[in-house]
């Protein structure tokens, strides 16, 4: 049967090794998920392993790793530029792209952000908790806060960076997936005030940078990357 219970470590993890586990993630194992002596447990980090919990004192709790079930596959990056948002919209982003399959999170203060600091330790936080969740090996990547202009100045050459626009009406994620394939694919979602005029002569003008359309409802920043995100993921999958 399958372990009830999955955890990231941030440590290098081997076939053999006792591992203690202190502090919060103790305190989760031991009263938020009742983790009992001889339970299976799963552990990742760059591969899973299975390992039993072989003691358990007030504020530790000993692993002994059993076995590797699962290697760590390449990832191609997936990449979300997007406009910093209050606390609980920023939470449910960051949660539900991590889920999705975003892998790198860069936030950009833009022309209409209204908040540009972001937590980036909360944000790890959310993102591991996503990562346990959906079974994924890999914790997403989150930077902190940079302008607009740093932004165009960091594209890669063989980058292409979808940028959802409220303009643009008629281009399909899936066709430029189609055509772009083999390129490193990014998604670029504006604040909930759109880009400024200035943005969007950037964008358009940008040669590794193309807008398209999310359809014709306009949605609030949060939905705008969820649902970017998995149209990306989705064709992705399909080419």
């Amino acid at each position: 049967m399958k372990p009830r219970n999955r955890i990231f470590l941030d440590e290098k993890i081997s076939t053999g090794k006792i591992i203690i586990i202190k502090d919060k993630q103790a305190h989760y194992l031991i009263n938020v998920l009742r983790c009992k002596i001889n339970e299976k447990i799963l552990i990742f980090n760059e591969g899973e392993w299975l390992a039993e919990i072989v003691n358990i004192r007030s504020k530790a709790i000993e692993l002994s790793v059993e076995k590797k079930i699962k290697d760590l596959l390449k990832q191609r990056p997936i990449k979300l530029y997007f406009s910093p948002l209050k606390r609980n919209p920023n939470e449910i982003l960051i949660q539900k792209c991590t889920e999705i399959g975003v892998n790198i999170f860069q936030p950009i203060a833009m022309e209409h952000t209204n908040i540009s600091k972001v937590n980036v330790d909360r944000l790890k936080l959310i993102s591991s908790e996503a990562i346990e969740q959906s079974e994924q090996l890999t914790i997403p990547t989150i930077n902190q806060t940079i302008a607009f202009k740093e932004f165009l100045k960091q594209i890669k050459n063989d980058e292409l960076i979808i940028a959802c626009t409220v303009q643009c009406k008629n281009v399909s994620i899936r066709q430029i997936i189609k055509n772009n394939f083999n390129k490193d694919i990014s998604i670029l979602i504006g604040p909930e005030g759109d880009f400024s005029k200035v943005e969007l002569d950037n964008i358009k003008s940008h040669k590794n940078i193309v807008e398209a359309s999310l359809g014709e409802n306009i949605l609030k920043g949060e939905t705008a990357t969820i649902v970017a995100s998995a149209l990306v993921m989705d064709n992705l999958s399909q080419c």
